[in-house]
């Protein structure tokens, strides 16, 4: 059984988040370290989805007015697979809109971009580098 918090930077959560991010960004996806932790960790709220008191996934959300931004959703390896992810985004969006967001845009991974457009995102604009890795913007309108 695993829970999803709500945690600010300060949280003592948060060094297994960095962890898990460093395990999936780094280690795996080759992600240079100094660009995975950035200022806007200090600012974001993070979502983190907990079993067994081990942090097997998170995200991050950044509010901008009526948008809100999601980042830097990591699951660990083991835990892929078992709707983890999709858990995390529904949270999100909840939590967006109850903070009055109108809408959800993120970066995605081209690898990633069917899994955000079965929860409802649609792809804009052209595919970019993040940190060496392929990326396409991606927009959802929140139900009100």
């Amino acid at each position: 059984m695993s829970t999803i918090v709500e945690v600010q930077a300060t949280d003592p959560l948060m060094p297994a988040v960095y962890a898990l991010r460093h395990d999936v960004f780094v280690v795996e996806q080759g992600v240079p370290e100094e660009l995975e932790v950035d200022d806007d960790d200090k600012v974001a709220t993070h979502l983190v989805v907990v079993s067994d008191g081990r942090v097997i996934g998170t995200l991050r959300i950044l509010c901008h007015g009526r948008t809100a931004k999601i980042g830097r959703m990591a699951v660990s390896a083991s835990s892929r697979k078992d709707g983890i992810g999709r858990q995390l985004m529904e949270f999100a969006a909840t939590t967006a809109s109850r903070r009055g967001a109108e809408e959800i845009i993120l970066g995605a991974q081209l690898t990633a971009r069917e899994f955000y457009k079965r929860l409802g995102y649609t792809e804009e604009g052209a595919v970019f580098d993040d940190a060496g890795i392929p990326h396409v913007m991606m927009r959802k309108t929140l139900q009100r």
